[in-house]
């Protein structure tokens, strides 16, 4: 009785060895087909409607002046004359599905001359945006283009003149409704004088902020 216990314990455990032989390579061939199930699900985290509100506040820094006309013996590059400024905006932006965005963003900057005098830029724009997701949005990076017009004083000098604005940002997005960060953006400010080509100007700056964004 004893011998035949221990057979019938050699063949529960030898049916249990295929069992697990044969279940395991199926269970992992199953796993492999719901991961790669899962990873062609796309997660949309927003959706057409929900809305932004932001903050910016940074440094504006002015990079140089190009003259599309130099006459003879002068420099298409020139410098601004102007010192490092700050800057700020507000922005209001809506999405259109899950990664596009348009909004409104209204800024100010200050800066000054060689004479300590006050320079001042006023650009209004709309902005379109394509927003990357990363780590289950945990964090974002924006990619924006915003064009309008920008209001310019200096002195007794007032202009209106067109302006477009590239940048990118990189955000951590803290919960559904905050998120934190910091954007990089590009200046360029075409002055037009079409009565004398001669004085048009090309200026070129751009400005780092941090960002607080609320979304709703």
């Amino acid at each position: 009785m004893k011998k035949k216990s221990q057979y019938n314990f050699s063949n529960i455990t030898l049916i249990i060895l295929l069992f697990l032989l044969l279940t395991v390579p199926l269970l992992a061939a199953q796993d492999s087909e719901t991961s790669d199930e899962d990873a062609k699900v796309k997660i949309d985290y927003n959706s057409m409607g929900d809305q932004i509100f932001s903050i910016n506040a940074g440094l504006f820094i002015p990079l140089f002046i190009h003259n599309p006309s130099p006459a003879s013996g002068e420099d298409a590059i020139n410098s601004s004359n102007l010192s490092i400024g700050g800057t700020g905006s507000l922005y209001y932006g809506a999405y259109l599905n899950n990664n596009f965005q348009l909004g409104m963003e209204i800024g100010a900057m200050f800066s000054r001359s060689p004479n300590d005098n006050n320079f001042y830029m006023v650009p209004i724009t709309f902005r379109g945006s394509y927003e990357f997701q990363l780590k289950n949005n945990l964090f974002s990076i924006p990619v924006f283009l915003g064009a309008g017009m920008c209001m310019t004083s200096y002195l007794e000098d007032f202009h209106v003149d067109m302006i477009f604005k590239p940048g990118a940002g990189f955000f951590w997005n803290y919960s559904s409704n905050w998120s934190f960060g910091t954007n990089m953006t590009y200046w360029w400010v075409p002055q037009i004088y079409p009565s004398d080509s001669e004085l048009n100007r090309l200026g070129n700056f751009m400005d780092v902020s941090l960002s607080a964004v609320y979304h709703f």
